[in-house]
Protein backbone atom coordinates (compact mmCIF):
# COMPACT_ATOMS: atom_id res chain seq x y z
CA UNK A 1 0.00 0.00 0.00
CA UNK A 2 1.78 3.25 -0.77
CA UNK A 3 2.07 6.05 1.54
CA UNK A 4 0.68 9.53 1.63
CA UNK A 5 3.61 11.16 -0.25
CA UNK A 6 3.15 8.47 -3.12
CA UNK A 7 -0.48 9.12 -3.52
CA UNK A 8 -0.03 12.35 -3.61
CA UNK A 9 2.86 11.69 -6.05
CA UNK A 10 0.66 9.71 -8.09
CA UNK A 11 -2.19 12.11 -8.25
CA UNK A 12 -0.28 14.70 -9.38
CA UNK A 13 0.27 12.16 -12.41
CA UNK A 14 -2.97 11.20 -13.00
CA UNK A 15 -4.34 15.10 -12.91
CA UNK A 16 -1.57 16.38 -15.30
CA UNK A 17 -2.63 13.22 -17.81
CA UNK A 18 -5.87 13.53 -17.41
CA UNK A 19 -6.24 17.91 -18.30
CA UNK A 20 -5.44 17.63 -21.79
CA UNK A 21 -8.45 14.91 -22.81
CA UNK A 22 -11.08 17.36 -22.85
CA UNK A 23 -11.45 20.75 -23.24
CA UNK A 24 -13.61 21.29 -19.84
CA UNK A 25 -10.87 19.60 -17.85
CA UNK A 26 -8.52 22.08 -19.21
CA UNK A 27 -10.42 24.85 -18.60
CA UNK A 28 -11.44 24.07 -15.53
CA UNK A 29 -7.66 23.85 -13.84
CA UNK A 30 -6.94 26.97 -15.93
CA UNK A 31 -9.90 28.49 -13.68
CA UNK A 32 -8.29 26.79 -10.59
CA UNK A 33 -5.24 28.06 -11.76
CA UNK A 34 -6.27 31.59 -12.50
CA UNK A 35 -7.19 32.14 -8.86
CA UNK A 36 -3.87 30.60 -7.40
CA UNK A 37 -1.16 32.21 -9.86
CA UNK A 38 1.19 32.42 -7.10
CA UNK A 39 1.55 28.64 -7.01
CA UNK A 40 3.84 26.55 -8.71
CA UNK A 41 2.38 23.71 -11.67
CA UNK A 42 2.79 20.98 -9.59
CA UNK A 43 1.35 23.06 -6.73
CA UNK A 44 -1.57 24.06 -8.63
CA UNK A 45 -2.17 20.47 -9.94
CA UNK A 46 -2.57 19.30 -6.35
CA UNK A 47 -4.66 21.64 -5.43
CA UNK A 48 -6.83 21.54 -8.70
CA UNK A 49 -7.19 17.68 -8.09
CA UNK A 50 -8.22 17.91 -3.92
CA UNK A 51 -10.29 20.81 -4.57
CA UNK A 52 -11.07 22.48 -7.38
CA UNK A 53 -12.69 25.44 -6.37
CA UNK A 54 -10.26 26.71 -3.60
CA UNK A 55 -10.00 30.45 -4.11
CA UNK A 56 -7.51 31.94 -1.79
CA UNK A 57 -5.07 29.30 -0.53
CA UNK A 58 -2.60 29.49 2.34
CA UNK A 59 -0.65 27.39 5.16
CA UNK A 60 -1.72 27.13 8.44
CA UNK A 61 0.30 29.84 10.29
CA UNK A 62 -0.45 32.59 7.56
CA UNK A 63 -4.11 32.24 8.44
CA UNK A 64 -3.88 32.04 11.91
CA UNK A 65 -1.00 34.70 12.44
CA UNK A 66 -0.41 37.08 9.72
CA UNK A 67 -4.36 36.94 8.30
CA UNK A 68 -5.65 36.40 12.14
CA UNK A 69 -8.41 34.27 11.05
CA UNK A 70 -8.70 30.76 12.32
CA UNK A 71 -9.14 27.14 10.43
CA UNK A 72 -12.09 25.71 11.05
CA UNK A 73 -11.77 22.18 13.11
CA UNK A 74 -12.57 19.37 10.99
CA UNK A 75 -10.84 21.29 7.99
CA UNK A 76 -9.12 18.86 5.30
CA UNK A 77 -5.99 20.39 4.20
CA UNK A 78 -4.52 20.22 0.58
CA UNK A 79 -1.24 18.40 0.68
CA UNK A 80 1.41 19.52 -1.53
CA UNK A 81 4.52 18.04 -2.31
CA UNK A 82 7.64 19.81 -1.48
CA UNK A 83 11.35 18.74 -1.49
CA UNK A 84 12.99 20.15 1.45
CA UNK A 85 16.60 19.50 2.31
CA UNK A 86 16.77 16.70 -0.57
CA UNK A 87 13.65 14.76 0.78
CA UNK A 88 10.18 15.26 -0.37
CA UNK A 89 7.86 16.71 2.27
CA UNK A 90 3.77 17.19 2.25
CA UNK A 91 3.13 20.33 3.55
CA UNK A 92 -0.62 21.20 4.39
CA UNK A 93 -2.77 24.35 2.48
CA UNK A 94 -6.24 25.33 3.59
CA UNK A 95 -8.90 27.34 1.48
CA UNK A 96 -10.31 30.47 2.24
CA UNK A 97 -13.41 28.81 3.03
CA UNK A 98 -12.38 26.27 5.44
CA UNK A 99 -11.69 29.59 7.65
CA UNK A 100 -13.49 31.94 9.96
CA UNK A 101 -13.01 35.71 10.80
CA UNK A 102 -12.34 36.65 14.46
CA UNK A 103 -13.34 40.80 15.72
CA UNK A 104 -9.43 41.45 14.34
CA UNK A 105 -8.93 39.38 11.65
CA UNK A 106 -7.67 40.95 8.44
CA UNK A 107 -10.01 41.68 5.51
CA UNK A 108 -9.86 39.04 2.52
CA UNK A 109 -10.29 40.97 -0.82
CA UNK A 110 -9.90 38.78 -3.49
CA UNK A 111 -9.32 41.01 -7.10
CA UNK A 112 -11.30 40.45 -9.80
CA UNK A 113 -10.84 41.98 -13.39
CA UNK A 114 -14.02 44.22 -14.35
CA UNK A 115 -14.32 46.03 -17.66
CA UNK A 116 -14.00 49.41 -15.51
CA UNK A 117 -10.30 48.37 -15.34
CA UNK A 118 -9.72 47.36 -18.90
CA UNK A 119 -7.61 50.88 -20.15
CA UNK A 120 -5.54 50.15 -16.72
CA UNK A 121 -4.67 46.89 -17.40
CA UNK A 122 -4.49 47.03 -21.11
CA UNK A 123 -1.95 49.73 -20.82
CA UNK A 124 0.05 47.93 -18.07
CA UNK A 125 -0.10 45.25 -20.14
CA UNK A 126 1.55 47.20 -23.43
CA UNK A 127 4.44 48.70 -21.17
CA UNK A 128 5.24 45.78 -19.19
CA UNK A 129 4.98 43.14 -22.47
CA UNK A 130 5.22 45.33 -25.42
CA UNK A 131 1.78 44.21 -26.80
CA UNK A 132 -0.40 45.89 -28.23
CA UNK A 133 -3.89 45.91 -27.86
CA UNK A 134 -4.92 46.59 -30.95
CA UNK A 135 -6.58 43.41 -31.84
CA UNK A 136 -8.71 43.81 -28.36
CA UNK A 137 -8.17 42.20 -24.74
CA UNK A 138 -8.60 39.01 -25.50
CA UNK A 139 -5.90 38.91 -28.40
CA UNK A 140 -3.44 40.97 -26.03
CA UNK A 141 -3.52 38.20 -23.39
Amino acid sequence: MPDKLQTYVQLAGQTAAGLTRNLENWTGFLTTASRLYKYSFPDQLLIHAQNPRSTAVAGFDIWTKKMRRYVRRGSKGIALVHVDNGYPRIRYVFDVSDTGTKNNSCNLVLWQYQEEYRDVVTKALEERFGIPCKNGFPGQL
